[in-house]
C-alpha cells in the first residue's frame, strides 16, 4: 500500500466514528428511514432495477444501502475497515443486503471478481487519490461492456482556494503534484471534534480526470458542471435548500462540483 494511502487510512479510521454520530450524516434518522439519493447521484446512476452496482470508496455505506434498496445486488469497497465495521453494522441494522469489502481501490482485484453495470463514487472521493490512471484502470476493469460509470466530486476549481478565508482567496495548485498537501484534518462532518491524523491529498484537474478514463477504454457521455454543493464548502455559502450550499446572491458564481458519466463500448 501507498504510504499516503495508508496514512490516509489512517485518518479515515479516525474521522469515521466522529462522522458516523454527527449531526451531519443523522445515522438515527437513516436508520428510521433511510432518506433517498443525493439528486445528482440518483440522476446519474440511472435505472438501477435489475442492475449489479460496485460502490467505491463508500465510507460506512450510507449510499452503497440507498443503492441496495432499489439495485438487483450492491457491493460497497472502503479502504478504512473501521468503516466498513459500521458499514456492515447499519446494513444488518436498516435490513437491506449488500457486500461490504475492506480494500484499497488500487489493491480491489486481489479481493473482488467479476463485472459489473453500474460502477460509482461521489464527493471527496478523487483527492486521496495518487494515481488517476491506476484508478481508471480500476474503474473500467470491473465495468462490463455496455454498462456505464458515474461520479459527482467537489470541482477540482475549488481546492485551489482556501477553504477557510471570507473570500475566494487562491492558496494552492489547481494541477497535479507528485507529492501530496499535507493539511491538518478536523472532521468535515464535525468541525469541533479531536482529530489526531493530517490529510495527505492530491490535486487532479479535469483535463487529468478525463483522460484518465478515456486511456481506460471509457467513452465519456455527459459531464456537467454546477453552482451548488452538498456541504458548507466554503464559511460564506448559502444554504438556499437542505444540503444545497450556493454562493451568496451578491459574488459571482463558480462551479463546485462536477458529474460525470462514461461507458464502456
Amino acid at each position: 500500500m501507498d504510504r499516503y494511502v495508508r496514512l490516509n487510512r489512517e485518518l479515515w479510521d479516525e474521522w469515521t466514528a466522529i462522522n458516523y454520530r454527527s449531526e451531519f450524516y443523522d445515522v438515527a434518522g437513516f436508520i428510521a428511514n433511510p432518506s433517498p439519493l443525493n439528486e445528482i447521484v440518483r440522476a446519474g446512476l440511472g435505472e438501477l432495477a435489475g442492475k449489479s452496482v460496485l460502490h467505491l470508496q463508500c465510507h460506512f455505506g450510507m449510499d452503497t444501502l440507498r443503492i441496495g434498496k432499489e439495485a438487483a445486488q450492491v457491493t460497497g469497497v472502503d479502504f478504512s475497515p473501521k468503516a466498513i465495521k459500521y458499514a456492515r453494522a447499519l446494513s444488518e441494522r436498516v435490513g437491506i443486503a449488500a457486500t461490504l469489502i475492506e480494500a484499497d481501490v488500487y489493491e480491489l482485484v486481489a479481493k473482488l471478481t467479476g463485472e459489473f453495470d453500474i460502477v460509482f463514487t461521489s464527493y471527496g472521493v478523487l483527492g486521496w487519490l495518487p494515481d488517476l490512471g491506476r484508478w481508471a484502470q480500476v474503474v473500467a476493469g470491473f465495468l462490463r461492456r455496455g454498462g456505464h460509470f458515474f461520479i459527482a466530486d467537489a470541482h477540482p476549481l475549488i481546492w485551489m482556494f482556501d477553504d477557510n478565508a471570507p473570500e475566494l482567496a487562491v492558496r494552492y495548485t489547481y494541477f497535479a503534484q507528485p507529492e501530496p498537501l499535507i493539511l491538518p484534518a478536523p472532521s468535515y462532518a464535525d468541525p469541533t471534534a479531536t482529530v489526531t491524523n493530517s490529510q495527505h491529498v492530491f490535486a487532479h484537474g479535469l483535463e487529468e480526470i478525463l483522460t484518465s478514463l478515456r486511456g481506460a477504454g471509457l467513452q465519456i457521455d455527459e459531464f456537467r458542471e454546477r453552482a451548488h454543493v452538498v456541504w458548507k464548502a466554503f464559511p460564506f455559502l448559502v444554504e438556499e435548500q437542505p444540503r444545497r450550499w450556493v454562493m451568496p446572491p451578491d459574488r459571482p458564481r463558480i462551479p463546485v462540483v462536477f458529474s460525470l458519466r462514461a461507458s464502456k463500448p
